[in-house]
């Protein structure tokens, strides 16, 4: 499949689904908590200007506002930005401080006058995309002189990863395959590739969503396993994270 039909397969994927895991929920600590780690872990501030990269219906866009100045949510599908500003209005979120844009990495940012940011950051995104490099590349020149980005991925070694696609119904093995794929080591080649230099990776958590956000201990418990040694290597997030090489 050309990188063009995998773009466009994906848009429809998107387009036709409900995709309820994905939506936006007052209250969601799982989303709260990834939002947070890659906040806290790439430097992100309360006087930063972020872009994020398939923002989708904005599950980690409002937890990401409440650490930074301002989001601006990047997404393919223009369906799904319409579902995350009706969200940002309900909230009484500005469009200033959350503007949305609809485009397609594939062909550059050149067409959009984003001014610089601070930081280029996405949740789950990396892995959906056909040219890994080619994205980063396209995505360095909107950093300012000292940005960085800071990308969340799942981690393949964690087993639950395989059973979550098999019986999620709104996820499928075409869409996801290359969550098997990606690694630590091939993203930092595709960082050096864009002219970026890779900072060491870092894994967290442990719990999924429906444990994570209904049971209070369960989080508690988490913050504790996620200090073992022993489990770090199976923990099922990565961040990965590169700055400008002369930054």
């Amino acid at each position: 499949m050309s990188a063009d039909d995998e773009v466009a397969s994906q848009k429809a994927f998107y387009d036709s689904r409900s995709h309820a895991h994905l939506h936006a929920r007052e209250g969601d600590a799982y989303a709260g908590k990834l939002a947070g780690e890659l906040a806290q872990r790439a430097g992100i501030g309360p006087e930063h200007r972020v872009l994020e990269v398939g923002a989708g219906f904005g599950r980690f866009t409002f937890p990401l506002l409440e650490r930074c100045a301002s989001v601006i949510a990047l997404d393919l599908s223009e369906r799904v930005l319409g579902d995350l500003r009706r969200e940002r209005d309900a909230r009484g979120i500005s469009e200033e401080r959350c503007p949305t844009l609809c485009a397609d990495l594939s062909g550059g940012l050149r067409d959009h006058d984003l001014g610089s940011v601070d930081f280029v950051v996405g949740f789950f995104i990396l892995h959906h995309l056909p040219d890994v490099a080619a994205a980063l590349a396209a995505l360095k020149p909107v950093l300012g002189q000292r940005g960085r980005m800071a990308f969340l991925e799942p981690n393949r070694r964690n087993p639950l990863y395989l059973a979550q696609v098999l019986c999620c119904r709104d996820m499928n093995w075409r869409e996801e395959k290359g969550m098997f794929r990606l690694s630590a080591r091939s993203i930092e080649r595709d960082y050096r590739a864009a002219g970026l230099a890779p900072m060491p990776p870092e894994r967290f958590g442990l719990f999924p969503p429906q444990v994570f956000n209904r049971f209070a201990a369960a989080r508690s418990l988490e913050r504790s396993l996620e200090r073992a040694r022993w489990l770090e290597p199976v923990l099922p997030f990565l961040v990965l994270r590169a700055h400008l090489v002369d930054a």
